[in-house]
């Protein structure tokens, strides 16, 4: 867990008691003109205090699950935006496929899922298209255990005459 987040649920868990000992501070501070009743029995067994104390762990832990699931949403982003530019760049370093627009868009799902590449873009010939994806194909097994390549690049031959 990163240091943010350790301070930020370091921060919650005193935010949390100091609120809890100010109130029990207002509490005892006041004072009653005429005699108090006597307690019924069920105020006099500490339930009332157990049950803010649970209370208090109860939302400790579910904020403490929260920043967990933040980070590890936040740490698959990064991977999949590192893996997405280690393709960009392998598909703008080979020449044949440099000056052509193929653009991979990477997900990384929760667990279990393998990640999913997309390459989007035109190319003129059916060549350029397997020689696009192989790259993108040998560039992932480097990478990732498990991956999905999704192919929508479409083939335009007046793209070739265009360009002369």
């Amino acid at each position: 867990m990163s240091r943010i987040c350790q301070m930020t649920g370091t921060r919650a868990a005193l935010a949390a008691a100091g609120a809890l000992c100010m109130t029990a501070t207002a509490a005892w501070a006041q004072v009653s003109p005429t005699p108090a009743p006597m307690p019924s029995p069920e105020m006099t067994n500490g339930s009332g205090a157990f049950m803010v104390a649970a209370l208090v762990v109860v939302l400790l832990i579910a904020v403490g699950v929260m920043v967990k699931l933040y980070d590890l949403r936040r740490k698959r982003e990064d991977e999949a935006v590192a893996l997405q530019a280690r393709l960009s760049d392998a598909l703008l370093a080979e020449p044949s496929l440099g000056s052509l627009p193929l653009v991979p868009t990477v997900r990384i799902p929760m667990r279990g899922a393998p990640v999913t590449i997309e390459i989007v873009g035109t190319v003129p010939r059916p060549e350029l298209r397997q020689a696009a994806i192989d790259l993108v194909v040998r560039e992932a097994a480097r990478s990732v255990k498990s991956y999905r390549v999704d192919a929508r690049i479409s083939i335009d031959s007046m793209m070739q005459r265009r360009a002369a």
